[in-house]
């Protein structure tokens, strides 16, 4: 059952995100990942800001706070301009906030970019920029070195892109890293080439780009039935934990039994994915990234009926 969900009549304040991110596990000190659906959670006092700054009591002053901040219009750019200043975070308007706060710095990456707040942002956004975003050099390997806490706030396992630096750290057959060279705008305005190296599927035999769907949820209920991971519900949305390390290890695992680990059971089935066992998943509208591909995301809350109220 999932845990009760937190009530206001005004709206979710900072404190009671703040107590949802404690039940679930976070500690001062703590380096976290967090992917998140704002609407999720329902009316908020203050909107994204209260969620940043709940994040940032709970991790105090030597904690740090990530968000991704991938662009998917880079790839629909015949020459892409990568620019870290201004190009707006397409993964919502949580992460968005990281990116706008004024102690955030962002990596620079094709499509896989992160901005971080606190103590460890530097070391985690200012690697090598033509290393592979999953590169065990790249942010993803500082922050597994660093015990990195994964949040998925009103989202299901569909959402973690650990799930994909777990691909490729088990060197899944049906991925590949693909050179490209783009345009990098500088802080101080020049334009210089830069050569990157992007993760993606191989494509199917018919050309389409997935073969057979992730179901990343296959890897998380099982974290969730060894015990990795605290849950509990915000508002309307629910909210999990679990470390990289827990992640990276599990996969390793499942990976050399079976690299399908990471995709749906049934390769005919497209949204056939694994159940879970708190709170309810709901695929959202579809919704176009930058590149202009209509996606749909998995929202998972407590009640899918004040969710679908949200979109009306």
């Amino acid at each position: 059952m999932v845990p009760q969900q937190e009530t206001g009549q005004k709206g979710l304040t900072q404190e009671e995100i703040r107590e949802g991110l404690v039940r679930i596990g976070l500690r001062p000190g703590n380096v976290v990942l967090v992917h998140s659906a704002m609407r999720t959670f329902g009316h908020i006092q203050g909107g994204a800001e209260t969620v940043v700054e709940a994040f940032l009591e709970v991790l105090g002053p030597a904690g740090t706070l990530v968000a991704p901040n991938f662009t998917f219009v880079h790839e629909a750019e015949e020459d892409p301009l990568i620019d870290p200043e201004n190009d707006p975070s397409e993964m919502g308007i949580i992460s968005e906030t990281v990116r706008r706060h004024p102690r955030s710095i962002r990596s620079t990456g094709f499509r896989h970019s992160f901005s971080a707040i606190g103590p460890r942002a530097e070391v985690i956004t200012q690697v090598d920029p033509s290393l592979s975003a999953f590169d065990l050099r790249s942010s993803f390997g500082v922050m597994l070195a660093l015990d990195t806490q994964i949040v998925l706030a009103g989202m299901s396992y569909h959402a973690s892109t650990s799930h994909h630096f777990a691909e490729w750290f088990c060197d899944v057959p049906y991925r590949r890293t693909i050179p490209l060279n783009v345009r990098v705008r500088r802080p101080d305005g020049s334009i210089v080439r830069q050569d990157m190296l992007d993760y993606q599927p191989k494509p199917g035999e018919a050309g389409a780009y997935y073969d057979r769907h992730t179901d990343f949820n296959r890897l998380g209920r099982m974290l969730e039935e060894q015990g990795s991971v605290g849950i509990t519900a915000i508002g309307n949305a629910v909210v999990r934990r679990f470390a990289m390390r827990d992640l990276i290890d599990l996969a390793q695992v499942e990976a050399a039994a079976d690299f399908n680990i990471f995709r749906v059971a049934d390769e005919t089935a497209q949204h056939d994915f694994a159940s879970l066992d708190f709170g309810v998943t709901v695929l959202s509208p579809p919704l176009p990234d930058g590149a202009g591909r209509p996606n749909q995301y998995q929202w998972c809350v407590v009640d899918e009926a004040a969710l679908q109220a949200t979109l009306k």
